[in-house]
């Protein structure tokens, strides 16, 4: 049997257990899944979308526009999105939406 097929027919892992220590005790099983899982556990969370986000209100809330009420400065960072979209393209825009 296929190491992937093994993996697949043992029994549930517990969703709270600590995915980098139950790989490390089953490495044994399954070494080459292991090393994928490494590869895998090992990339960074990043979300660029909400990087974009706050270093779009970085640029939007100078020191000028500190003063501004919170409703305001969400108006202006959705403006600034919104004529990001329009710049891109209803075309890029159709198959972004597609590809979500």
């Amino acid at each position: 049997m296929d190491e992937l097929d093994t993996y697949f027919e043992a029994r549930r892992i517990l969703y709270l257990a600590d995915p980098v220590q139950w790989w490390y005790a089953h490495k044994a099983e399954y070494p080459r899944l292991y090393r994928f899982a490494g590869d895998i556990l090992s990339i960074p969370g990043s979300a660029v979308a909400v990087e974009r986000v706050f270093s779009g209100g970085r640029d939007t809330i100078s020191l000028r526009r500190a003063s501004l009420k919170p409703e305001t400065i969400r108006t202006l960072m959705l403006l600034k999105h919104h004529i990001r979209l329009r710049r891109k393209g209803l075309e890029d825009l159709l198959q972004t939406v597609q590809e979500l």
